[in-house]
């Protein structure tokens, strides 16, 4: 279901300045024409010069451009105020030159999944992503949050959960056309420094942007960047606000980027961002499990994340959909659920790819395709169904009514679907 929640590019600001110039300029080069006819006595043709410009606007075509024209009536080329001629002056229909300006439009997407854990795909050789519609690596750009550590080192964190995969989960992760992942999250220091050491040097290996974390605070706020072949520059900020004990990075410490106890200081990085790139883009682990609203913290960060200069705000970490919002043409996708992770059958289950589309530094619209967990725990798309109608119901704010329960201890442990592993 598509919601192009803009029609068309707005048209930005006039810069008065420059219009000023361009009148003073035609009027220059009319008084210029016109005074030699006006010294060559009464018998002479009078001068012709008609400027007409056209507001700029855009047009759909097929090679990616749009046009436009100034047109204009050019002086006779045998007017010669100067000189005598036995001929009466006439007035000849000139024909009107068009000179057309190209510009030229640089579209390109972005596709964002939500949480991913591979530690169970990965050992067994599944593809968690090979189902995926549309593909990741038919955009430009794909990101989601890697929801564990690349490690085979380390010591498990003292927590109910710890999560991590082999080495060959980045190449699974780059062979699925993923470009950048979020490890702002509350599981990539479940081994320890060692962990996130050997996650960073093997998404290094792979090609992969990974935003969020560091071997200290700078590393952990530091944005990065990508530059399109457009031309177009992207800055990738990640931060959490799901900050267990040791997670958060120091100076002299590894850790994660806090969106808790350090959220001026994710925005300085933001506004850093938008100084010196087209887009922006923020992915943030916040929320609370299971629910389907964002809570006003949620909304509050987005806010100040909108002002600092956040294009696009991705959310993660309830583990379920949440709605899709837009501020101006800033988008904010709450939370996108899991995208890979354990079997889910219900509403952690429930998930899907979202595509956003730009123009060159612009957010021209968005599409959400719905997906749900298989079997093996990849995300498979869905045309129809109760819970695809659940999907477009909580994506486009209707999430009330889906909010879950909170389950008893005897129901996780009779429910296969929620005892193994957090949602």
């Amino acid at each position: 279901r598509t919601k192009l929640y803009i029609g068309c590019t707005l048209v930005g600001n006039v810069d008065s300045a420059a219009v000023y110039r361009r009148y003073i300029s035609v009027a220059s080069i009319a008084l210029l024409l016109a005074l030699p006819v006006a010294c060559a006595g009464p018998e002479a043709e009078k001068a012709i010069f008609v400027a007409r410009e056209t507001t700029p606007t855009k047009a759909q075509q097929s090679d990616g451009q749009f046009d436009t024209s100034t047109t204009s009536e050019p002086k006779p080329s045998d007017q010669n105020a100067n000189q005598e001629t036995d001929t009466a002056p006439t007035t000849e229909a000139v024909t009107p030159s068009i000179t057309t300006t190209t510009f030229e439009t640089r579209p390109w997407t972005l596709l964002a999944g939500g949480d991913v854990l591979l530690d169970r795909t990965e050992p067994e050789g599944i593809d968690p992503f090979d189902k995926v519609e549309p593909g990741l690596d038919s955009a430009e750009v794909a990101i989601v949050n890697l929801e564990m550590a690349i490690t085979e080192r380390g010591e498990p964190y003292d927590k109910e959960f710890v999560f991590r995969a082999p080495g060959s989960a980045a190449l699974t992760l780059a062979g699925a056309g993923i470009d950048v992942v979020s490890i702002a999250n509350n599981h990539i220091l479940d081994y320890g420094p060692e962990g996130l050491s050997d996650t960073i040097s093997v998404l290094d290996e792979v090609g992969i942007l990974r935003p969020g974390a560091g071997s200290n605070n700078a590393q952990a706020y530091a944005p990065r960047v990508m530059t399109l072949g457009n031309g177009v520059r992207i800055a990738f900020v990640a931060a959490t606000a799901v900050v267990p004990g040791g997670f958060a990075a120091t100076a002299e410490r590894p850790g994660v980027a806090d969106a808790k106890w350090a959220i001026p200081r994710v925005l300085a990085a933001v506004r850093a961002a938008a100084a010196s790139n087209d887009v922006v883009v923020v992915s943030v682990h916040w929320g609370i499990e299971r629910e389907t609203c964002p809570n006003q913290d949620q909304r509050d960060l987005a806010a100040e994340l909108i002002e600092a200069g956040a294009s696009l705000i991705l959310g993660h970490h309830p583990h379920v959909l949440q709605p899709i919002e837009t501020f101006d043409r800033t988008v904010i996708a709450y939370s996108l659920g899991n995208f890979a992770w354990h079997p889910r059958y219900g509403i952690t289950g429930d998930t899907g790819v979202l595509e956003i589309t730009f123009d060159g530094p612009y957010i021209e619209g968005y599409r959400f395709h719905p997906h749900v967990l298989d079997y093996r725990g990849g995300a498979t798309p869905i045309l129809s169904g109760e819970r695809y109608d659940r999907i477009v119901d909580v994506i486009e704010g209707r999430c009330e009514q889906h909010d879950p329960q909170p389950p008893t201890t005897t129901e996780v442990l009779d429910d296969p679907a929620l005892a193994a592993t957090p949602s």
